[in-house]
């Protein structure tokens, strides 16, 4: 990790960092309703580009479920589609819940995800129901990719988030688990973890 000893914020991504996620399980769930061409020969990225639509708000949900179920056939109800959707999410487990709650006594703490509104439902109603608080608690504000348009790795959101929150690069640590934002939040001068390894997490010595 690089040196985080003037560090005064911390942004965080959500899937594969602080909540776990199993994609793999949405792919076979596609695959049973009938999409064999959900993602590309690496597994990371979406074929079709409705699923980068509805991540930067380009598409409705119910625009986004009525062109899939369009592509599966009659089928595909919005609430199977859906659920294949949801397939992916996992949990938060506790000690990343307490890791991010207690770093909130000394720094300033956000979130980034590219994420959507069926999964931000999904895993914001699963963690009122089981921790008894909102999800929007653990951190002083959060960026989704479908309500700013906009999505990791892009250049854009995170020069958003900075002058959003008024944050300076160099004292800000970012997450994540993806590479290519890795390298975007690092050209900005964002001090970063790649962390490749979700169950890594609360090892993380940040000072």
């Amino acid at each position: 990790m690089e040196s985080a000893s003037n560090i005064k914020n911390i942004i965080f991504d959500l899937g594969g960092v602080i909540m776990n996620l199993d994609v793999d399980k949405t792919i076979l769930a596609f695959k049973d309703l009938g999409m064999t061409d959900v993602v590309n020969d690496t597994n990371l990225y979406y074929k079709n580009p409705i699923f980068n639509d509805f991540e930067t708000g380009k598409i409705s949900e119910t625009g986004f479920l009525d062109e899939l179920g369009k592509l599966l056939g009659p089928n595909a109800t919005h609430k199977k589609i859906k659920q294949a959707w949801n397939a992916m999410i996992l949990d938060i487990p506790k000690d990343r819940i307490n890791f991010t709650l207690n770093l909130k006594d000394k720094y300033r703490v956000f979130l980034l995800s590219n994420t959507n509104s069926i999964h931000q439902t999904k895993f914001e109603s699963e963690f009122k129901q089981q921790n008894d608080f909102l999800f929007a608690k653990l951190f002083e504000k959060i960026y989704y990719s479908h309500k700013l348009g906009m999505r990791k790795p892009g250049e854009e959101i995170f020069n958003f988030v900075i002058k959003d929150s008024k944050l300076k690069a160099k004292k800000t640590l970012f997450i994540d688990d993806s590479d290519q934002n890795i390298a975007t939040a690092k050209k900005l001068g964002i001090k970063t973890v790649h962390l490749q390894d979700a169950a890594l997490l609360t090892n993380l010595d940040i000072k």
